[in-house]
């Protein structure tokens, strides 16, 4: 599941056995917090107002290390403001999804906030990672499929970490396919001090190219 970037932050979160949840606990604006559905396909979940936000596996160990491609704080609409990381194989971790799906072929615009109560130590926006994780971190009661235009088209569409790393602020532009983002948080009690210290000296290196 790792895959090479030309700037690899290794997130060192510390496992912990606690058996509390993260979840997502609201959501503003275009936001609908929902119970995983049924399915994600394309022509599904559809509407030109809402986008649905649910949660995914909880406290899951991870088996093997994954690959990211937001770690850092910051707006991200573009791909050069991408932060790739690793996630340690071990670390006890949750997963959530973010989508879209218009009901007409017209853009639509989705916008608000997701406010999750574990902390955010990765967000997948590029389609090919989303679709390698749907069998690990998605929900075993969803129907993910894939196809070309999954994911976000950055400078349209973004997303910001926020300061803290609770909440996520987005915008997507969606047009005759869907926006989807998988944020992975750490259970209640997962340390993320290494983390976020290795994510801001990824920054810091690809500035200085």
């Amino acid at each position: 599941m790792r895959l090479g970037t030309p700037c690899v932050a290794v997130i060192a979160v510390t496992a912990t056995t606690a058996a509390a949840q993260a979840a997502i606990t609201g959501g503003t604006g275009s936001t609908s917090v929902i119970p995983a559905p049924a399915s994600v396909a394309r022509n599904v979940l559809e509407s030109n107002t809402q986008a649905w936000a649910f949660d995914e596996v909880q406290n899951f160990v991870l088996p093997v290390d994954l690959s990211v491609d937001i770690t850092a704080v910051g707006l991200v609409d573009a791909s050069g403001d991408l932060t790739p990381g690793v996630i340690p194989a071990g670390t006890v971790v949750s997963s959530h999804f973010l989508h879209s799906d218009p009901e007409t072929e017209t853009s639509s615009t989705y916008e608000g906030t997701v406010t999750f109560d574990g902390i955010i130590v990765g967000i997948i926006v590029n389609r090919e990672l989303i679709a390698l994780t749907d069998g690990l971190l998605g929900n075993p009661a969803t129907t993910y499929t894939d196809y070309n235009s999954r994911g976000l088209e950055l400078g349209n569409d973004r997303v910001r970490l926020n300061v803290g790393r609770f909440s996520i602020n987005y915008r997507f532009v969606t047009s005759g396919s869907t926006d989807d983002i998988r944020v992975i948080t750490v259970v209640p009690g997962a340390s993320t001090a290494a983390g976020a210290a290795m994510a801001g000296l990824c920054v810091l290196r690809r500035r200085r190219r």
